[in-house]
Formats: structure tokens, C-alpha cells, sequence
């Protein structure tokens, strides 16, 4: 959907303002400001960013970076973000500090090369911050850790229409060690995005036909990290879309260590300019790090489904009851392709159910023991086929 080709540099901001954000997990108290200015802009760097300032204010606990200007890895441009407020800053024992909060002044950008696109994010705050000392060697120390943030509203704006909106976006994750699994949280409370502008004629007319032209929802996110194997599990990642549904995704993986995220850093820095091909080869280098556990899609209907049959139904001239009975039969039949007779027939069984009564379908993958990425890519490449039974692939309906 090329209509949503605006929010592309408004992502690019949103990315470098959310590694902003984390970036100024600060410390304790913020005797020498310089120390906490400078410290902050080396931890920064290690990230792949930078971070500019004219000069630094300090007041008791409190540190303001003036004049602050940031870009973040994978983006060229920088952007101003005027004064960054550091306030209860405080000393850690052994080195670094401890910042109460940081907040910023609200943005405003215009993409460089796009002047009818504007961005705008308000009410950046982050809380509980750590920023690690300097040469510090144990496994958290290039860990930027912080235990809230928030953006009270984001904008995307194009030739005066607002295209996204999204407000009261909120994450929380609880202190990190290498004894216990840290939980996380991510919410944004309410989102809006206009597609009226889709460019594809086709694409541009069933949204129209399905009432979709605007989009408004939620998204839910938790989870919890294991820093010592490496294992994340997102247990639940909810994107909810009024009157239409909830698209729900679930994952489990283990290798996602701190040296594999060093490794992630370090490609992300070298990919600049680079063609998408060495990029992508270079991510799958890095995936092969990892191992998968179990990962699920869900779908919880909220009226899309028989709106959709219903469009497709009338484009063809026939009834939605002839549809779903067509689709009954054709189902099984592309299934039975695949050289899995039980997975066949629980994929009929569950869209026959479904499609009787939409309410949810979901696709399971549950192995039986952890699956190493590199055995699923050489599967995917020589026989696709066999990561049914190789990721213990499942689907039902309406359980």
C-alpha cells in the first residue's frame, strides 16, 4: 500500500527519537554535567547514533544538553531536538549514573526532500534511566537500561492530512540482570492511520467497499528476555482494528544474547550505504545465531472476515454462501499438496469451521525441542514442504 509512503520518513524519525529515548538512560547524580553530557554521547555512538550539543547546563541534580541535534544508525539525517532535560541525576558506586527523568521538547520535522511532509512527536519522557560507566566490562554494561517511557502523541502529516496519529505510547521493563528474565511492556493506547490516498486502483477500491479507508485501533505488546541464553519470548503482540479485528502474534526464540546483539549493532553500523542484497545476507549471517521455540498467528474476527467475502463475492458476480462453499472444497484439495494428510485435514477441518462462524483461526508452530535458523533456512530452500512437520505446525478455529 505505496498511500502510506509518507509515514516512511516519519518512521525514520519516530526510530531515531525512540533510540534517542533509550539512549538517555542517564545515571546518578548529575554533579559534573559535562561528565554526564559526554558519557551519554559515547554510549550513544556504540548504538550507531550521534548526539551533538552546543553546551551543558547543570543545576544541582539537574543537566540540560542545549541545542541538542541526534541521528540514529541506518538513518543519514540528523534532527534537532532542542534542550534535553536530565533532572535527579545521581552518582552510581563503581562509575556511571542514574537519572530520575529525561524529557524533551516536543518535534517537528519536515523529511529532508519532502516539504509537504510534516512529523510531529509531543510529550518524550523517560524514567528510572541507568547509563553505564565508562570502560566498564561486564556483560550489561553496553546495556542502555531505563524502566519507563513514554510519547504522548505522534503526527504524520501530507499535504495538510493527517495520514497517522497514534497516542499515549507507553513501555515499561523491569530492572535487568543476568540472574532473572526481564519483563517488558509496550502499548499505544490509540492509533488512527488514513488510507484514503491508496495509489493501487484495486487496493483503493476494496477499502472503500469494506468502509477500511481509515484505520483505528491498539497495540499490545509483553514479554520477557532471559539474558544469560539469550531466550525472548514475546507473549503477546496485539494489533486491534475497530469493526474489523485483532491480528494477535506470538514468538519464541533463543541465541538473542548480549554478544548477538553486539553483532546486530555492529552490522547495522557497517550496512549504511550498502545494497539491500549484502544487507540481507548479512542479517541471515546473524540469524543463523539464533534457535526457534514456538511462534503463533491468531486472528480474533471482528466483522472482516464476511465483509471481505461479501466484496469478493459481489466482484465475481456470486453469493457469499457460494463462496465459502467453493472455498470448502478448494482448501482441502491445495492442502493435500503438500505431502502432510494430517496437516491437510486439520487446516479444512479449522477453515471450515471458521468460515461457518468466523470467530478466531489461528497457526501454531510448537517443535518439539528448539530448531536451529540455520535448519530452517536450508529446509525452506531445499524441500519447504518439510518445515510442516519440522516446526510441529498446527491450525484451528474458534477455540
Amino acid at each position: 500500500m505505496s498511500p502510506i509512503h509518507p509515514l516512511k520518513p516519519g518512521l525514520r524519525v519516530l526510530g531515531a527519537t525512540s533510540a534517542l529515548i533509550v539512549i538517555f538512560a542517564g545515571s546518578a547524580y548529575a554533579v559534573d554535567g559535562n561528565a554526564v553530557a559526554a558519557r551519554l554521547k559515547a554510549v550513544y555512538a556504540e548504538q550507531g547514533g550521534t548526539v551533538d550539543y552546543s553546551s551543558v547546563e547543570t543545576n544541582g541534580s539537574t543537566v540540560v544538553l542545549k541545542d541538542t541535534k541526534v541521528s540514529t544508525a541506518g538513518v543519514k539525517e540528523s534532527f534537532n531536538t532542542g534542550d534535553v532535560t536530565l533532572t535527579d541525576v545521581s552518582d552510581v558506586s563503581g562509575g556511571g549514573f542514574k537519572i530520575g527523568a529525561m524529557t524533551m521538547p516536543d518535534i517537528n520535522f519536515s523529511p529532508e526532500g519532502e516539504p509537504d511532509s510534516k512529523i510531529s512527536v509531543d510529550g518524550i519522557r523517560l524514567e528510572g534511566i541507568t547509563l553505564p560507566a565508562e570502560g566498564a566490562t561486564e556483560p550489561l554494561a553496553k546495556i542502555l537500561q531505563y524502566e519507563k517511557a513514554e510519547v504522548k502523541h505522534v503526527n504524520v502529516n501530507s499535504k495538510g492530512k493527517d495520514i497517522f496519529t497514534a497516542d499515549n505510547m507507553t513501555a515499561t521493563v523491569s530492572p535487568l540482570t543476568e540472574t532473572s528474565p526481564v519483563t517488558f511492556t509496550s502499548n499505544v493506547e490509540r492509533f488512527k492511520a488514513d488510507l484514503s490516498d491508496v495509489q493501487d486502483p484495486k487496493t483503493k477500491d476494496a477499502l472503500k467497499a469494506l468502509g477500511y479507508e481509515t484505520v483505528s485501533g491498539k497495540i499490545e505488546m509483553n514479554g520477557s528476555w532471559n539474558v544469560s541464553d539469550g531466550r525472548l519470548n514475546i507473549e503477546k503482540m496485539d494489533f486491534a482494528a475497530d469493526d474489523a479485528g485483532t491480528l494477535g502474534l506470538k514468538l519464541d526464540i533463543s541465541g538473542y544474547t548480549l554478544d548477538f546483539i553486539k553483532g546486530l549493532q555492529e552490522a547495522t553500523k557497517k550496512m549504511d550505504g550498502k545494497p539491500d542484497e549484502a544487507q540481507s545476507m548479512a542479517m541471515l549471517g546473524l540469524m543463523q545465531q539464533l534457535s526457534f521455540t514456538g511462534a503463533s498467528i491468531r486472528f480474533d474476527d471482528d466483522s472482516a472476515t464476511y465483509k471481505a467475502l461479501d466484496y469478493v463475492a459481489k466482484q465475481q458476480g456470486a453469493k457469499r454462501s457460494a463462496l465459502i462453499s467453493q472455498a470448502k472444497v478448494i482448501v482441502p484439495m491445495a492442502a493435500a499438496q503438500l505431502g502432510n494428510a494430517e496437516f491437510a485435514q486439520s487446516l479444512g477441518t479449522a477453515v471450515n469451521t471458521y468460515l461457518d462462524n468466523p470467530k478466531t483461526i489461528e497457526i501454531k508452530a510448537a517443535p518439539a525441542k528448539p530448531v536451529p535458523f540455520a535448519i530452517i533456512a536450508a529446509g525452506g530452500v531445499a524441500d519447504p514442504k518439510s518445515l510442516i512437520k519440522t516446526l510441529g505446525v498446527t491450525v484451528s478455529a474458534n477455540q
